[in-house]
């Protein structure tokens, strides 16, 4: 098993073919987003094993018939990816596949395995922007603009957290990525932004703080975010777990339009 140095990430990227291409994956493989890639050849991968900074998850993608990589995976991940993890402070082992042949099951067997979960992933290609005007007394301010950088709103260490997780660096996500911040009273009490950027594709990431829920700032901030990504040409991702039915409602309230849903499970390391 070797792990991929960033230039040799492109080498991966044709082991999506045949499956989903997710955005999260191929994000890391084009060096949008952060991660770490391993695989059975240096210069030929078959099978590849890639994680997510900003999903804290794992993908395979390639071969599943790979008995080299396979038979060899479960012990990789306790002796080397694991360590690693928990010096991240993590303790949870997440994965997926990008297509439905993986036998997630099977290749951890030995693992006590946590209830595996569905994920549903929605796109939109064409939007409408309707314009609402938000309900209360927050506004909307473009993460990409003067006014954010420079204001001295309170709380916005609640977007830098979004931000460091899903990119390398803030500078990365400004270059690249979409985004606004709802307002209210100098206070951040929301944030939808561009997570995860390929070449032509956005996956969005949403959190409003608990208290302001169902007041419509998710909605407003949403509705910015998406149109701001298809009317510069890209289509937008949308991706959150069968059980999250807020997320689901809004993505269809959205306009989006569901594609694909793929099992995930995890297990303590």
């Amino acid at each position: 098993m070797f792990e991929l140095s960033r230039d040799q990430f492109l080498k991966a990227i044709p082991l999506l073919e045949n499956g989903h291409p997710h955005p999260e994956v191929l994000s890391i493989l084009e060096n949008n987003n952060p991660g770490w890639v391993f695989s059975d050849r240096a210069d030929a991968p078959k099978t590849a094993l890639v994680w997510s900074k900003g999903m804290k998850g794992h993908y395979l993608i390639g071969d599943e018939t790979n008995e080299f990589f396979l038979s060899k995976l479960d012990e990789f991940v306790t002796k080397n990816i694991a360590p690693r993890m928990k010096e991240l402070g993590m303790n949870y082992f997440e994965v997926s596949g990008h297509h439905n042949n993986w036998d997630l099951k099977s290749l951890f067997a030995s693992r006590e395995l946590q209830q595996p979960w569905d994920q549903i992933v929605y796109e939109s290609t064409r939007f409408e922007a309707h314009m609402l005007n938000p309900h209360g007394n927050f506004r909307a301010v473009n993460l990409r603009s003067q006014e954010w950088k420079m204001s001295d709103f309170s709380n916005k260490g609640f977007v830098y957290d979004h931000i460091n997780q899903f990119w390398e660096a803030e500078e990365d996500f400004y270059e690249k990525g979409y985004g606004y911040a709802a307002i209210e009273d100098s206070e951040v009490i929301g944030v939808c932004y561009s997570s995860f950027v390929t070449k032509e594709m956005h996956a969005v990431g949403i959190e409003t703080l608990p208290q302001c829920q169902q007041r419509g700032a998710g909605t407003y901030l949403a509705t910015l975010v998406v149109n701001d990504i298809v009317q510069n040409g890209y289509t937008c991702y949308w991706d959150c777990s069968l059980s999250n039915v807020a997320s689901k409602k809004l993505a269809l309230r959205l306009g989006f339009k569901q594609i694909h849903q793929y099992q995930c499970l995890g297990f303590s390391l």
